[in-house]
C-alpha cells in the first residue's frame, strides 16, 4: 500500500489514501474512521506518522475529531467559485444542498460610513438593510447583511424578496443585471452574537466576506457582508497563466 522507496513522505501517502477512502465513500460521512492504533497496524508506521496524516485532514475539513469519541468523516464544505457572481442560495442549490432563511429582518437605516463610499452615497443618506441567517441542509452556515441604495430598489422593504435570492429579485423585479463584483475575504473569530446564531463556540473561525456588486453600467448596487462557518464553507479560485514579463 505504501511505497517506502519513493521520496514522498509516508504521512502524505497515508493522507492521500485516507482521502481516497473518504471520496469513494469507503468511509461514509458521519462515520468513525479506524482508531490511531488500527491505522498504525494497517499501514505499519509509527503513531506520529498517523497523527500527522489525520491532523492535516482535520485541518482541511475532511475529518473532525470529537474529544473522547474519536475521529469522524466530515460533511463536505460548500464551495463557491470566486470567478462567478452567484447568490448564496444559488450556490447552495448548485451544490445539491437545500437553502433556507430562518431569520430575516428588513430595515431602513442611516448608511454606515464604510458603506457610504462603496455605494457612492452621501453621509446621512438612508439605506436599505437586510439581515438573514442562512441555513444549508438544516444547519446554520452564514449570517448575512445586505445594504442597498433605495434609489435602485424602490419598495423593496414592502415587497420583500422573491424566494431565497436577492439577486433573483434584482433581476426579475428591477431588471438589474449584475455584471461585476469585488470581494474581500478575511479570517475572523466569531463574536458572541455570531456564535449564538451559527451554533458554534465564540472565537470559532469564520470566513468573513465583504462584496460590492455592480451592474452593467458600473453602478454599485449593493454591499453585502457574510460571516460563514469555516468548517462548512470554502472558496474555490480558478487561476490561469503566468504574469507577462
Amino acid at each position: 500500500m505504501l511505497n517506502k522507496s519513493q521520496p514522498i513522505p509516508l504521512y502524505f501517502q497515508i493522507k492521500e489514501n485516507l482521502m481516497y477512502k473518504i471520496k469513494s465513500h469507503l468511509y461514509e460521512v458521519g462515520n468513525l474512521i479506524p482508531s490511531e492504533t488500527e491505522l498504525q497496524q494497517e499501514y505499519k508506521v509509527s503513531r506520529i506518522t498517523i497523527r500527522r496524516a489525520v491532523r492535516e485532514l482535520v485541518q482541511e475539513g475532511y475529518l473532525t475529531t470529537r474529544q473522547g469519541k474519536g475521529t469522524f468523516v466530515s460533511k463536505p464544505k460548500a464551495s463557491q467559485e470566486l470567478n462567478l457572481i452567484t447568490s448564496w442560495a444559488e450556490t447552495m442549490m448548485w451544490l445539491g444542498m437545500h437553502p433556507e432563511t430562518k431569520h430575516i429582518q428588513f430595515s431602513e437605516v442611516t448608511a454606515p460610513i464604510n458603506i457610504v463610499k462603496s455605494l457612492s452615497m452621501s453621509v446621512g443618506d438612508k439605506i436599505y438593510k437586510i439581515e438573514r441567517l442562512r441555513y444549508a441542509n438544516n444547519e446554520p452556515v452564514c449570517w448575512m447583511v445586505n445594504y442597498l441604495n433605495p434609489r435602485y430598489v424602490p419598495e423593496l422593504l414592502k415587497k420583500g424578496l422573491i424566494g431565497e435570492s436577492l439577486y433573483e429579485t434584482l433581476e426579475k423585479r428591477y431588471n438589474i443585471i449584475l455584471n461585476a463584483a469585488v470581494e474581500k475575504v478575511e479570517a475572523k473569530a466569531a463574536t458572541g452574537k455570531e456564535a449564538s446564531l451559527l451554533n458554534i463556540r465564540r472565537g470559532s473561525p469564520l470566513l468573513y466576506v465583504t462584496r460590492t456588486t455592480y451592474d452593467a453600467d458600473d453602478i454599485p448596487i449593493e454591499v453585502v457582508t457574510a460571516a460563514s462557518r469555516a468548517d462548512k464553507y470554502a472558496y474555490t479560485v480558478q487561476l490561469a497563466g503566468r504574469p507577462k514579463k
